[in-house]
């Protein structure tokens, strides 16, 4: 009999994974209830649950993370959700061909064939849609029997919100204001329909409505065209004052939304015109500030314009800018506040023109500065002149709070090192390496280097209650996510997924981000840990995803598998439709002209949208990457600088000597934000996908080697740190 039922429960298993796989292959349903009628099926998920028993004994605080509705059901799965969750997701096989073919006869739903397919559609999780898209197409007819039957079927749903949106705006283009507010509700968060709104209570006496407006026109970007009428009416009554026109135009030339502010100056009430003018002057020739009289005028109006304009002259001539300043400073009294910003504003800018003697004087005439940005760059600047008495100095003016994250930590360790001191709190250098290196953090694993340590890797699952686990999974806004994401339909199942993640709990988010990594949903896994703030499960938040293709390009291209890992990690989480706002595409984020060229040189023939095909991408992310290992000398830091800022610019930041700087300190003083926390980024990435496919972690410490400098009679402190090796990358704490 054990022999029998051990037979049984792995040709049962044999039968729930093809199904799951003839599911997520698009095999027609029909094909899998020729295997096994679904009765017989789900006594199979019977026997399954049954032969993994033991689990049932599982205490809920050690429950496996794993969730069961997968494509390949986990060894370690929640037995007594098993049954459920494998008979769920067979019905739903055979429902999705209805489903499609139920789409496809929308316009024609009184025949007999679409109802039948409807009928059949019954407890399927997308039913609603086919209900969202029938009562969509009849809205002008104004049938509110049925808008108001399928909101109380809906409530508290992305489809229910998605159906009000498209009925408010139904009544609004049939001016139906009093049924318009009676269906309103704020919580839709829509920009349009709040203007509606506001122009409904108008239109209905309402005029309590004015001050509403004035606030939604107040701000400092513009307003969608839907609330051009309804501003129209509240300018009309007389509600547009030069001070509300004033305040809006300074936030939005503070947003650097100039044309905005062009609009506002041309249609400006008369006693404000002038000033605005003005503002749109300086702001476009940030040079007419030499023309002091025209600045004369003591008004806090004329103040800002003044701070504004220098400002904007110190990004183009920082120089100049100071001379100015301080002849403005002495004329006209401006707020501490105000004052403290413009000169810190100056000083950066000083700084990043190389005007170090002018950043020294205005410094020590300034008896406070709080600038975070302003003294980071300063201490920077410092580290990468190698002068270290100096980068302390500029360390220790940072706030506490900015001073004591490991960054700082670690960089005022390194600079005692180098000088042979001890450092403060901690007994001795070694003390406060040691607890730098207990952190998963760029800084921490540069830390355990410099002891010899290991790197932490700090890798707990989550941990999440079966109750949770269940709620998750049944939740109706999650069971359309799966259906569309099965389906392909990844816009909507983000938009479902989205909209039941905001009312998760964090317990109920890491449940969900275990979900969406069985179904091979790593975006959707990682964004979940990461709303959860769950850091330290890396099964979820680093997922071996697309490991054959990832793996068989890199042995193609003779390079470290872990860092192709860690490069589409951090551009793309795993997504392999991502489009980023300037055009790159896909799992590795390629631009179409660098793929281009990269085919060409490889040969490889293709079409733009195979981009988004995990395949193409790779394929040609990896080439690119590879070329820029070829172009850096095998530098995995400076080759993941050049994938994310190009290589041209990497040539520069290692020109005039600065190549010879130690690694941590040209990582540390890339002159770009984004890419030097990318490149810390994709170092630390590599180590922790290093560990989860099982390599020797320890063999990646020559990547990370940064040689102790050895200290010189140079009075300067710019002793040379060495030279580093290969690096790869880091952050914060991940």
């Amino acid at each position: 009999m054990v022999l029998l039922a051990q037979a049984t429960s792995n040709a049962c298993n044999w039968v729930i994974r093809h199904i799951y796989s003839a599911a997520s292959i698009r095999v027609e349903p029909v094909f899998c209830t020729t295997l096994l009628t679904v009765s017989a099926l789900f006594t199979c998920a019977q026997v399954y649950a049954a032969d993994q028993s033991p689990l049932a004994n599982t205490k809920v605080d050690q429950a496996p993370n794993n969730l069961i509705e997968t494509q390949a059901l986990p060894a370690n799965a929640t037995a007594p959700m098993l049954g459920i969750f494998a008979s769920q997701n067979i019905k739903f096989v055979t429902q999705r061909a209805a489903y499609l073919e139920a789409q496809k006869l929308l316009p024609n739903t009184s025949s007999r064939q679409f109802i039948e397919l409807k009928t059949s559609l019954k407890g399927y999780p997308l039913e609603p849609y086919i209900d969202y898209r029938i009562l969509s197409r009849k809205l002008s007819a104004l049938p509110y029997r049925e808008v108001d039957e399928f909101l109380d079927a809906n409530p508290n749903s992305y489809l229910g919100n998605r159906l009000l949106r498209d009925w408010l705006l139904t009544l609004e283009r049939k001016h139906h204001w009093h049924d318009y507010q009676s269906y309103y509700r704020a919580d839709l968060g829509d920009t349009d329909l709040a203007c509606y709104n506001l122009k409904a209570r108008l239109l209905t006496g309402d005029e309590t409505a004015h001050n509403d407006v004035s606030n939604l026109w107040n701000v400092g970007h513009s307003q969608p065209k839907a609330c051009d009428s309804l501003f129209k009416l509240w300018q009309n009554a007389g509600h547009q004052t030069a001070q509300l026109t004033w305040s809006r135009a300074t936030q939005a030339i503070d947003a650097k939304n100039r044309r905005l502010t062009r609009y506002l100056a041309k249609y400006a009430p008369a006693e404000i015109k002038s000033e605005l003018d003005l503002l749109v002057e300086i702001d476009r020739y940030p040079e007419h500030m030499d023309q002091a009289r025209r600045f004369a005028v003591q008004s806090p109006e004329m103040q800002f314009i003044i701070l504004h304009g220098i400002q904007r002259l110190a990004w183009k001539d920082a120089g100049k800018a100071l001379k100015l300043w301080e002849k403005y400073d002495a004329q006209h009294l401006f707020a501490d506040q105000k004052r403290m910003e413009t000169q810190e504003l100056l000083i950066v800018n000083l700084s990043r023109q190389g005007l170090t003697d002018k950043v020294t004087t205005l410094v020590q005439s300034m008896s406070n500065y709080s600038n975070v940005d302003m003294i980071s760059g300063l201490a920077r600047d410092a580290l990468a002149n190698l002068e270290w008495e100096l980068a302390d100095k500029w360390i220790g003016r940072l706030p506490a709070e900015e001073r004591n994250t490991p960054r700082w930590q670690y960089w005022s360790t390194r600079i005692a090192e180098i000088q042979g001191h001890s450092l403060p709190p901690y007994p001795d250098i070694a003390s406060s390496y040691k607890a730098l290196a207990k952190e998963r953090s760029f800084y921490g694993f540069l830390a355990a280097d410099r002891l010899g340590l290991p790197f932490e890797l700090e890798d707990q699952p989550s941990k999440v209650t079966l109750n949770d686990q269940h709620y998750v999974a049944n939740s109706a806004s999650i069971l359309r996510a799966k259906e569309l994401f099965e389906l392909g339909q990844i816009n909507l199942a983000r938009q479902e997924w989205r909209f039941a993640s905001r009312q998760f709990n964090p317990q109920q988010l890491q449940a969900a981000g275990a979900l969406a990594a069985n179904w091979g949903w790593y975006r959707g896994g990682i964004q979940a840990m990461i709303d959860a703030q769950s850091w330290d499960d890396l099964t979820i938040r680093f997922p071996l995803a697309f490991e054959s293709v990832v793996k068989t390009e890199a042995k193609n291209q003779a390079m470290d598998a872990n860092l192709l890992f860690a490069i589409a990690r951090q551009e793309s989480a795993f997504s392999p439709d991502a489009k980023s706002p300037v055009g790159a595409l896909g799992l590795m984020q390629l631009m179409p002209a660098t793929a281009k060229q990269t085919a060409k040189k490889a040969g490889i023939s293709y079409k733009k949208h195979e981009l988004l095909s995990p395949e193409t991408n790779v394929a040609l992310g990896s080439r690119y990457l590879n070329e820029m290992l070829g172009r850096f000398n095998g530098n995995q830091a400076f080759a993941a600088a050049a994938y994310n800022a190009g290589p041209h610019r990497v040539a520069q930041w290692l020109s005039k000597g600065r190549d010879q700087l130690p690694l941590d300190v040209w990582i540390e003083t890339i002159p770009f934000k984004e890419t030097r926390g990318y490149v810390q980024n994709v170092m630390v990435f590599s180590v922790i996908y290093a560990y989860r496919n099982g390599s020797d972690i320890e063999s990646l410490k020559d990547t990370w080697y940064v040689p102790s400098p050895t200290p010189t009679q140079n009075q300067n402190n710019k002793q040379q740190a060495g030279q580093g090796g290969a690096v790869t990358n880091g952050a914060a704490a991940y």
